[in-house]
């Protein structure tokens, strides 16, 4: 499996999949804007647990990408489960046969979505997934915690609603500090800061599965915020040659997404911030890098600041029907 390398937001990556399958294909930098997750930082109150990324939790991004693109569908927890297994793969087999793909989370046995795009028996379905790109997986069905399946395709709305949704989701999660356990914004900027360089959260020689997840917890939040700015940056500059009365707005507003990206950067060249692997006795994870990272948040949440105010800009002025 290998992090940050692109499309790092495994249910977006895996509902780009589904619309190319459906002929409804939209670039990912697009689905990142619309969904919402190219605006969103969104951190665990109890930790920096990899699950903060993930688009079912906290402040949810799955329902409203589903109806932009005019889809219906039912989530289906199975967690393993035998019987709820049997049911999800009846119907999975039923919708591949319209040619209907299904998103899931954990086919591999690891927390990333994929989607299924066939299947070889009853019994055995084909997957692609984040950690197998490019090619198809059996799934381990046993390992399944949640599926998405589709129950109705209608028609998708048009470029300009899209517009408007993804800075209406821009604008509410730059102005919402929680959603369930989970910070959000400038909440989770000065949450993500404090825990950094907080010497009680600081364990360098620590080596059990708790302070590993914690690790890999904050290099993911890196990563996958990383990879939102530069989509947030690519929808913006393209909102802008497509709506050139957004120009004003949209040009700076990319330009902000464009620093936050290039000032985070540096740190993951340097190996500043980096997995739970790569951190051990030899080379400790040191309260001087932690506040290294601490600073380089402190910089890109002043920023996102400076962003929020030419989103709320922005989003006012779709709501003028006749900028779009």
């Amino acid at each position: 499996m290998r992090l940050g390398v692109g499309e790092d937001h495994s249910f977006v990556a895996a509902f780009r999949r589904l619309l190319t399958t459906l002929r409804r294909a939209k670039p990912y930098w697009y689905l990142m804007a619309v969904s919402g997750a190219a605006f969103r930082l969104q951190i665990h109150c109890n930790g920096w647990r990899m699950n903060s990324t993930d688009a079912m939790t906290g402040f949810d991004l799955t329902g409203g990408l589903f109806e932009a693109f005019g889809l219906r569908c039912e989530r289906l927890w199975v967690c393993g489960e035998p019987q709820r297994l049997a049911r999800a793969r009846t119907r999975i087999i039923e919708n591949l046969a319209r040619g209907w793909p299904t998103i899931g989370l954990g086919m591999d046995g690891r927390g990333f979505h994929g989607v299924i795009v066939g299947a070889i028996t009853d019994e055995n379905m084909l997957a692609l997934d984040y950690s197998a790109r490019g090619r198809t997986h059996e799934v381990l069905q046993r390992l399944v915690w949640c599926y998405h399946l589709l129950t109705a395709i209608t028609a998708s709305h048009s470029e300009e609603d899209h517009i408007r949704q993804a800075f209406a989701l821009a604008l509410r999660l730059a102005t919402t500090s929680r959603a369930a356990s989970f910070h959000l914004g400038a909440d989770a900027y000065s949450y993500w800061h404090a825990t950094l360089t907080n010497p009680d959260h600081h364990n360098p020689l620590g080596n059990d599965w708790r302070v590993r997840e914690r690790n890999d917890g904050n290099y993911w939040l890196y990563i996958s915020l990383l990879d939102a700015r530069r989509a947030a940056e690519q929808f913006c500059r393209w909102v802008a040659r497509r709506l050139p009365a957004a120009a004003p707005f949209a040009i700076p507003l990319a330009d902000h997404y464009a620093v936050i990206a290039a000032t985070l950067e540096p740190l993951l060249t340097a190996q500043t911030v980096r997995p739970a692997a790569h951190i051990n006795a030899a080379r400790p994870w040191t309260m001087h890098e932690r506040r290294k990272q601490a600073l380089v948040l402190q910089h890109v949440a002043d920023v996102e600041q400076r962003a929020a105010v030419l989103v709320r800009e922005l989003h006012a002025l779709l709501q003028d029907s006749g900028a779009a």
